[in-house]
């Protein structure tokens, strides 16, 4: 975590001085989220403006869960389900790796900063009802420590993502696999809604997860495979050995009595 934060932290620095470039990439994702008739953040901001208590709780959902769920999920696998913890640990760590990358790589503006793009930032009108300060989702005084270019991909989407899927897969209770099936749509729209995100962030963070899912997964089976081969000759040996054992004559001592067949 501590290696993470300080290549967020680094690619932050850089971006000092970039703001052109992000305001640049930012109407590139909105002008081309009109282009092909897929973009409701507009409408959706809208809704928030125009009910401010449904802006608070978006607002609490976007600044809390993000940094609450995603270490209570990994605490949870480490204590009830060891034996996946390991997997997920490093499924997070190398999209969140790739994700920070890409902050670097492609700066972009998010939707509540893009200049004439006419979305309210939802998260600083209704700070006074919360701890976070009016730039970011970070409390008062520390919005200097959060990258407000960090939006392409969303890691708001892809931790929920992920934080879901484990949730739907190993959770013993239905109305906590339900929760995490909702979890990450729900996460969509919060982010979206409130301006921090575009659409097309949010299928961005949503896709890096799944591909890495996806190439851990098959790393995983390759390496099973190969380990399976690597026993395949000591387990050949020992069947051959066993097989010759039992075509071996009984002594007479060992015989069985008629009728009594194993």
């Amino acid at each position: 975590m501590g290696l993470l934060y300080a290549v967020y932290d680094t690619t932050r620095g850089l971006q000092r001085g970039w703001t052109a470039i992000a305001d640049h990439n930012g109407r590139s994702i909105f002008r081309w989220e009109h282009t092909v008739h897929f973009a409701p953040e507009q409408p959706l901001n809208q809704v928030l403006h125009e009910h401010p208590v449904l802006a608070v709780l978006a607002a609490y959902f976007y600044a809390t869960l993000h940094f609450v769920v995603t270490p209570a999920v990994l605490i949870w696998l480490y204590r009830m389900h060891p034996e996946r913890y390991r997997d997920a640990r490093t499924w997070l760590a190398l999209a969140t790796m790739s994700a920070l990358i890409g902050f670097w790589l492609f700066p972009a503006t998010p939707p509540r900063l893009l200049p004439h793009a006419g979305i309210h930032d939802s998260v600083a009108d209704v700070q006074q009802w919360g701890w976070w300060s009016g730039e970011t989702s970070a409390p008062h005084g520390l919005g200097g420590l959060v990258n407000e270019y960090a939006a392409m991909p969303s890691l708001h989407v892809g931790w929920a993502l992920w934080s879901g899927w484990l949730l739907h897969r190993h959770a013993r209770r239905r109305t906590v696999r339900i929760l995490g099936l909702a979890y990450p749509v729900l996460t969509t729209l919060d982010v979206v809604a409130t301006g921090n995100h575009y659409l097309a962030d949010a299928i961005a963070g949503a896709a890096l997860i799944v591909f890495f899912g996806a190439l851990q997964r098959r790393i995983r089976i390759v390496g099973r495979r190969a380990a399976a081969m690597r026993r395949g000759p000591l387990t050949a040996v020992r069947l051959a050995a066993a097989v010759a054992r039992s075509d071996t004559p009984a002594s007479p001592s060992h015989r069985l009595p008629p009728g009594d067949s194993p």
